[in-house]
């Protein structure tokens, strides 16, 4: 499947795939083609993973890739800009010198609001919804989220 054709107007995107198959490759293109073609801010993404290591390494993977695509429009960098990106770059821009200009702005936005970008997994989304709407759903401040089973296992066998 080819990266650069997946229709990203409706906005939601469900990646689900082996290990080793290019999930946080997909990911992270996609992401970029939506700050770049649709414009959005990092506070507009919202990315969820199941583990911290993976949202870490999502994240990462985001920066590294914008960091080449900058490169590449500047002309410092081409070997380390894989052809998927170069592909859909080029075809974006048409080489237009004032397409360029304006992307390299937005990279730059983002490289300064990339704090913004959510990239969390279910349990930190499902917390901060928690500790975000306290007031509203009534529930105490201060609250703790229990994560370990082992409490309840043991409960379970006794």
């Amino acid at each position: 499947m080819d990266i650069n054709k997946i229709n990203i107007d409706n906005g939601f995107k469900l990646v689900e795939a082996s290990a080793g198959t290019g999930k946080s490759f997909t990911i992270a293109h996609i992401v970029i083609r939506n700050i770049i073609e649709k414009k959005l801010n990092p506070e507009e993404i919202l990315i969820l993973s199941f583990t911290k290591n993976t949202c870490s390494e999502l994240k990462q993977k985001i920066i590294e890739r914008m960091e080449q695509l900058a490169s590449y429009l500047i002309g410092q960098d081409n070997k380390k800009t894989d052809n998927t990106l170069i592909e859909w770059i080029d075809r974006y821009t048409a080489k237009d010198d004032k397409k360029i200009t304006k992307i390299i702005n937005q990279i730059n936005l983002f490289n300064l609001n990339i704090n913004k970008l959510n990239v969390t997994t279910f349990h930190g989304l499902c917390n901060k919804l928690l500790m975000d709407n306290s007031i509203e759903l009534g529930t105490l401040q201060g609250y703790t989220i229990e994560n370990n089973l082992d409490d309840i296992y043991e409960e379970v066998i006794n």
